[in-house]
């Protein structure tokens, strides 16, 4: 048997085989939020999975969340299931070895953002694929260069933190085919870099000596937004394993101190770890919310519905519902609340999270004013083409290829008093 035999039974089991696995996706999804932990533990707990397969099927898989409403049309019929779902995937090396098993008729070549086409569906008709009950959530309707980046793959982005940016693209792209896409840099955000999806940065040694982390480049633009330049004291609320927080102690350097807080143990052990590899030595672990200290700036980067996230992770397409939306909403305003008395006088509170919710962002605005007396709106930096719609930024994922967020930011206008917790 020769080798193109051989790849031809290969990827017929594979076809099957993936086809039994989206059957079982509906276990994976009610086991919890953490999809690609579940996914991780399934393909972990079944040996028969190498990591060529796996890599394969969770790209075959993500594409299929994406565009489930549409597939799930054609469940009774394997092979149609299978040939859409392979034309709808990004032509990876891996998904284009599937190419000899589906239907010669289907165009396989396609642009990232046309993929769609090749089954014969509109642009427009992208917007079926997303909850009908969102709609509602946004201040503005989706048009259809937002649906065209909102089911696309979005790059891998990288920040630079040490270093000189032209060098360190130009080093990531050794050893990479001519044909193959490189790392560039962002023609105006600083420091950033955006590599294909499918890039192994943490191989590379800039990545290694901390030169380099991972951080989506709506995340990097949004202290860029906040006015003044970050400087001082600052308080990262949510710092999680430190994305924002290990860029605040570039931003602030010598002339400041970022204190890291997070209630999970594990992630504030990885930003210790993240901060040794980068060699800051002005960033502070706290394990306990402070008492009797108030800072220049805290930024409360609120855990959130994620739906700015949906491009990346299409399992919280499918798993989020509007009251996850609301009782995310009623947690942010708390966490805001809580954390407004941390804040100096004259200093700056920060709000931010990765939705595209107005309930989550605008309206937990709205509230927070209306409660805080003592807080008064701070207008956003108009940087990079972005203005404040009402109160704060919001980023949808086309404005630069890179996940949605919304910013805003406050001024604490008197001295803090004492915090009153408040139902309203």
């Amino acid at each position: 048997m020769d080798h193109n035999d051989i790849q031809t039974r290969r990827s017929a089991n594979q076809r099957r085989i993936l086809f039994e696995l989206i059957q079982t996706l509906p276990a994976l999804q009610n086991l919890g939020k953490n999809f690609p932990r579940n996914l991780n533990r399934y393909f972990r707990d079944r040996s028969q999975f190498g990591s060529r397969d796996r890599r394969l099927y969770r790209e075959l898989i993500y594409t299929y969340l994406r565009y489930q409403p549409w597939l799930e049309a054609l469940a009774d019929s394997a092979n149609e299931f299978m040939d859409t779902l392979i034309s709808l995937a990004t032509s990876t090396p891996d998904i284009a070895k599937l190419y000899s098993t589906i239907d010669p008729s289907l165009p396989v070549e396609s642009s990232e953002t046309a993929r769609h086409r090749i089954i014969g569906r509109s642009d427009n008709e992208l917007s079926s694929l997303i909850p009908s009950w969102f709609s509602r959530h946004l201040f503005r309707e989706l048009d259809v260069e937002d649906l065209l980046a909102l089911f696309s793959r979005p790059p891998l982005w990288i920040r630079v933190q040490k270093g000189d940016r032209e060098s360190i693209a130009t080093h990531l792209s050794d050893g990479l085919p001519q044909s193959a896409q490189h790392p560039t840099v962002h023609e105006t955000v600083p420091d950033a870099i955006r590599c294909p999806p499918d890039f192994p940065v943490q191989n590379c040694d800039d990545y290694k000596n901390g030169n380099i982390e991972i951080q989506d480049i709506s995340s990097q633009i949004l202290l860029h937004l906040i006015d003044p330049e970050p400087t001082g004291d600052w308080f990262d609320a949510c710092a999680g394993a430190g994305g924002k927080s290990l860029q605040l102690a570039q931003l602030v350097g010598s002339k400041g101190r970022v204190f890291a807080y997070d209630p999970r143990p594990r992630a504030l052990d990885e930003l210790i770890q993240r901060s040794k590899r980068a060699g800051f030595h002005n960033i502070s672990v706290v394990r306990q919310l402070p008492t009797g200290r108030r800072f220049n700036r805290v930024l409360v980067d609120a855990p959130c519905s994620g739906s700015g996230t949906w491009r990346r992770h299409p399992y919280l397409m499918r798993q989020t519902n509007e009251k996850d939306v609301m009782d995310a909403a009623e947690k942010q305003f708390a966490l805001l609340s809580e954390h407004a008395a941390l804040v100096k006088s004259n200093g700056l509170l920060v709000y931010c999270t990765c939705s595209l919710s107005r309930f989550e962002n605008q309206e937990v605005a709205r509230r927070f004013l209306e409660n805080h007396s003592e807080f008064e709106h701070s207008p956003i930096a108009g940087k990079f083409g972005l203005s404040e719609n009402g109160r704060g930024v919001t980023v949808f994922p086309k404005d630069f290829n890179g996940d949605g967020l919304y910013v805003v930011s406050f001024k604490r206008s008197s001295s803090p008093g004492v915090f009153r917790r408040t139902n309203k």
